[in-house]
């Protein structure tokens, strides 16, 4: 019962927190979609998908919730990422980032524990209302620190946002 209430909670606490933020001016709200692939001490390789909502405000920084569910391992993964991006052309069409990244996972086989980690990568701005992220992230929860190696704790992943 707790467990659903605080997925729940937040999911909320989420989404109206980027009500919020996307009212600010110069900021750019967006949703996407993606693909990673997985968390590595779970399964030897699972794809996963990921689904985001974030806001870009003044040009530079961007706020994602994502949601990404394993489904050979049951677990679920909700986080919230900051990230500084960095220009690498004057069009600003490629952009750099690095950030953090806070959460909770939860899932069938899993003790439910809060994450902590760091996320690197390339955004390329494909249009007006659309872009495309690559990146490298790191995770792990405060309970299976250091029990892991850092192989196991990174994931790859790929997404396209759309701006709403």
């Amino acid at each position: 019962m707790f467990r659903h209430v605080l997925k729940q909670s937040i999911l909320l606490t989420t989404l109206l927190s980027f009500s919020v933020i996307g009212a600010v001016e110069d900021s750019q709200s967006f949703m996407g979609v993606g693909i990673t692939d997985g968390t590595k001490y779970y399964a030897p390789l699972e794809f996963e998908p990921i689904f985001r909502l974030g806001v870009i405000f003044d040009e530079q920084h961007r706020v994602v919730a994502n949601y990404s569910h394993g489904f050979s391992s049951g677990v679920t993964s909700i986080h919230l990422a900051y990230d500084y991006l960095y220009p690498l052309s004057e069009t600003r069409r490629w952009q750099a980032f690095a950030g953090g990244s806070v959460g909770y996972k939860f899932g069938l086989y899993d003790v439910n524990d809060w994450t902590f980690g760091g996320q690197t990568g390339i955004r390329y701005q494909i249009n007006d209302t659309m872009s495309a992220d690559f990146g490298y992230r790191v995770f792990d929860t405060l309970d299976e620190w250091k029990e892991h190696e850092l192989g196991q704790l990174g994931n790859i992943y790929i997404s396209i946002d759309f701006e709403m």
